[in-house]
């Protein structure tokens, strides 16, 4: 019984010395552009993005994973709510886009339908007309290039969408890699960026 305490204690040790050893300011600048993360010794983090038109800041939980630095906002919040329904025209559809505060925005949207097309229907403002066509899903994609999950439609007979958009950026169970002192970054569009966050001396 000792033992197997003495071994878990060991583990969690270990463990914790693993994480604190990531902690710092890791961070990335050029011209126009700045983008960090904050891990602190409280398996919290602070990150922050800024360019010429947009700058904002995340708080969250992290966690190591061999390595792999996984990101949880704290609070954590919805990427899309949607209010699905059947009304009007069976062939046609309609989609409402608005944000979190139910406010109109511009937006490009993505089109699944039934054959796995795609379509791409860009610089649409408060809401979308599907005319003759069954759609299979959609995602969302934002001005400043933030980029909504897959939404499959739950009702075989749903033709109306109302989505509440999250125009904030949200990290859920995301994974950064982890390379000696430098994190790969995953950016707004859900992709490995070409670039690394290094760790500030």
């Amino acid at each position: 019984m000792k033992a197997a305490i003495f071994i878990f204690i060991s583990i969690m040790f270990s463990l914790s010395i693993n994480e604190e050893n990531y902690a710092g300011q890791y961070s990335f600048k050029s011209r126009n552009y700045y983008e960090s993360i904050n891990l602190k010794e409280s398996r919290q983090f602070i990150y922050n993005y800024k360019n010429e038109f947009i700058s904002y800041e995340i708080k969250g939980n992290y966690r190591i994973s061999n390595d792999s630095l996984v990101l949880d906002s704290n609070p954590q919040r919805d990427k899309i709510i949607i209010k699905e329904y059947n009304e009007g025209n069976k062939k046609n559809s309609l989609i409402i886009v608005k944000d979190k505060e139910g406010n109109i925005l511009t937006y490009h949207i993505y089109i699944i339908l039934l054959d796995d097309k795609v379509i791409c229907l860009r610089d649409q403002w408060d809401k979308t007309k599907i005319k003759n066509q069954t759609i299979k899903g959609f995602y969302i994609v934002d001005t400043k290039g933030l980029q909504s999950p897959t939404y499959f439609k739950k009702g075989k007979f749903s033709n109306n969408f109302e989505v509440q958009f999250e125009t904030k950026r949200v990290f859920e169970n995301e994974i950064w890699i982890i390379e000696k002192d430098k994190i790969k970054p995953i950016g707004m569009d859900g992709e490995y960026q070409n670039y690394y966050l290094e760790k500030n001396d």
